[in-house]
Parts: C-alpha cells; structure tokens; sequence
C-alpha cells in the first residue's frame, strides 16, 4: 500500500532543503522580502495597538462621564485681524449653577496660564491651573504624595500648589518636594502634594506639565480676571450624558442671554469621549495605510518567492524526471516543492516577526512612545507568510508535477 505523502513529507523535504542551501544568496534574497513585510507588518501592529491602548488609558483616568465647557473663540473680523482669543463670559457663578443640575455629580471652575516656575535646584515652564477642592474627584487624578488644597484655602487664596509629575522631576528632581518652596513667577508657593503621572488626555493635554493653586489664588493673585478658562463637569450616570449637555447649554445661554439677543452659543462644551473616539478613528486609519504598505512588501517577498520556484523547476527538470521514472507520483512532487515554497516563506516569516519584535522595543525605547508586542500580532504574521508562500509556490509546483519522466529527462 502506497504511504501517502504528507506522512512522507520529511523525506520529500531533504531535496528541495539541499537545493535552497545550494543556492543560499538567491534563497536569503527571496527570504528577505518576506521578513521584511512581517517585521513591518508587526511593528505597525505594535504602534498601533500601543496607541489604541494609551488612548483608552487617557480615558479611564479622567473618566467616562466627563464634560468640559470653555469660553468660544473671539470671532475674527476682516477689519480687525489682530483680534483673537476667547470671550470672558464664564464665571464662576456660571459653574455654581451649573453644579445644581440633577444630572450633575460635581464640578471644578478652572483659570489657566503659562509660567515659569523656580525650586532652588531646577527651572521649569508649565501651565499653572487654578482649580477648586473637587477637581480631584472630577478628573479621577489620584496623588502620588502630600494631599490637594482644601476649600479652606480657596476663601483664603492660599499660596498652595500641587505639581504634576514631570514638573516635580524638573524641580526636584532628588529631593522631597512637599513641604517646599516654588516661586511662580516669582510668586512664592508651598508644595502641598504631587499627583501621580497621569500622560497625555483625550484632548490632547499633557496633565504631567501643569501645576494646581486654588481658584481664587489664580483669579485675583496671578491672572487678576474674574473670568473662567474652563469648567470640568462630572456626570451623575454615563446614560445621561446627551441630556447633561443638553441640560447645561440651556442653563448657560439663559444666564448669558444669549436667546433674548438671538446670539449663538459664546461657549464650547467638549466631550472627550468624541475626543478620543476621533483619535480612535485617525490611529485606525494610520495603522490601515501602513498596513497597507507592509501588505505590498508580503506581496513583493511572494513574487520573490515565485520567481525562485520557477527558476528552481527549471534548474531541477532532470532530477524531477528521475524521481518520476522510479516511481514517484505526480502529488509526491507537487508537496516537495510547495513545502519547498512554504518553508522558505515560514522562515522568512519568523526572522521578520523576531525583527519586528525587536523594532518595537527600540522604538520604544528611543522614542518613548507606547507600544504593545502581542504573540497573535507575530503568530498572524507568520501564518501569513506561509500561507503565501503555498499561494505563490502552487503555480511552479503544478509545473513540477505535470512532468512526465520522459519530457523531464529529455530537457535536461
């Protein structure tokens, strides 16, 4: 009884493995274009998923039931060009009446400015916030160490600040800040606490750079405004959010009258929920587009492949034809030489996936942005080449095995 062949195929393999060593440089070159499109097929996967997965952290950390309302932009004349900024209409009466709504669970009035900031060993520019007591709860930040300011030192516009992370590594970076003195421009400030790294928000602020003092601190003694830059709004219950902003416009465009004057909205209500699923949708797009490219590198290593196998049938007509005479079946020649085309895929599959790998670390380590190496992301792209290489190695495997012993013998 006649064994079949894909038992036999370790056997059937030891040709088409001397063949390819026979011939390294061409068999490395076919290899090659293989590993290159999985290694960038899986450094793409790395960056992409790292970015899915800081954007989705950016989220949890400030929260799913978040509202941010800030003054709208100045409208610019054609007359007036220079003019540009934002309207001074939100007040902090404005997040009072606000945080009476049923749909809403606290919020925290925010004034905020760029400053230098001094410690006796380091000098840093960040962006000072003037903040309420609530702002933690809010923003879902926690604290690294100390505590945040109380409503105490609101009444009191104390000289307190809280620092984000990178502020206080700049500042001090060996020593223990609470307990210390700043001086924001020039201003001294007592460090009360330091939040933990928080990175980059859906909107696009990095929450690492600022510095938190009491809103009344910021209003009178550093910015001398009574207007507000922004108010964060915690929702009560996710499901009510579409009525919470619907909720908060009304109440707003009633206190500034803006139905009796028949004027648009002077404010913005950002959600940064749509924040982050466009971010979502722009890093699904940018991982598509360099798939894309890595998918045309897969196919070039493919034609690489099928240029190989052609050239091998015809290199190896005789001993096809030898093989054939003494009783090989044309299906023992179609899998010796479609193995031949998977195995050398596979291992270019496996070189690129190990250098795709070991680019995604040194991507991470030199640029510091976040990446996520998953084994599925390796495992697909190996599976990948393989099944390309059975997919271009079929027509010259075909071509093997249609040769009768005598056509074989007689063309070598």
């Amino acid at each position: 009884m006649r064994t079949p062949s894909l038992l036999r195929l370790p056997r059937l393999l030891l040709p088409s493995l001397r063949a390819l060593l026979a011939h390294r440089t061409r068999s490395l070159l076919a290899a090659s274009g293989v590993a290159v499109g999985v290694a960038a097929l899986v450094l793409v996967s790395a960056i992409g998923a790292g970015a899915q997965r800081e954007l989705a952290a950016g989220l949890t950390a400030q929260g799913t039931r978040l509202l941010v309302v800030r003054p709208a932009q100045v409208q610019r004349h054609v007359a007036r060009k220079e003019v540009r900024g934002r309207v001074a209409t939100l007040t902090p009466a404005d997040a009072e009446a606000l945080g009476a709504l049923s749909t809403v669970d606290a919020v925290a009035p925010a004034i905020d400015g760029s400053r230098l900031v001094r410690s006796e060993v380091g000098t840093s520019r960040g962006l000072v916030l003037g903040t309420t007591a609530t702002f933690l709860e809010v923003r879902g930040f926690r604290l690294a160490r100390g505590a945040f300011f109380t409503y105490e030192d609101e009444e009191a516009a104390a000289r307190v600040v809280v620092l984000g992370a990178r502020v206080r590594a700049a500042l001090f970076p060996a020593g223990e800040p609470v307990g210390a003195v700043v001086r924001i421009a020039n201003v001294p400030f007592e460090v009360v606490g330091v939040l933990e790294a928080q990175g980059v928000t859906a909107d696009g602020a990095d929450v690492d750079t600022q510095l938190y003092v009491p809103l009344r601190t910021a209003l009178r003694r550093m910015f001398n405004t009574r207007a507000l830059g922004s108010v964060f709004i915690r929702v009560r219950e996710e499901a009510s959010m579409p009525r919470a902003e619907s909720d908060l416009r009304a109440v707003l465009r009633e206190r500034h009258h803006l139905d009796e004057r028949e004027r648009p909205d002077d404010f913005a209500v950002q959600n940064p929920e749509r924040a982050l699923a466009a971010n979502r949708q722009v890093t699904r797009v940018m991982t598509l587009f360099t798939s894309s490219v890595a998918a045309i590198s897969l196919l070039v290593g493919g034609t690489g492949i099928l240029a190989l196998m052609l050239l091998s049938v015809r290199e190896r007509t005789a001993e096809i034809g030898l093989r054939r005479a003494v009783g090989a079946w044309p299906v023992d020649i179609l899998v010796q030489f479609l193995a031949e085309a998977v195995t050398l895929a596979a291992g270019g599959g496996l070189v690129g996936a190990g250098v795709g790998v070991l680019g995604a670390w040194a991507t991470a380590l030199t640029t510091g942005w976040p990446v996520s190496v998953t084994p599925g992301s390796a495992v697909v792209g190996v599976t990948i080449s393989a099944a390309l290489g059975l997919v271009f190695g079929v027509w010259p495997a075909a071509q093997a095995a249609r040769l009768t012993p005598v056509v074989a013998l007689s063309r070598s």
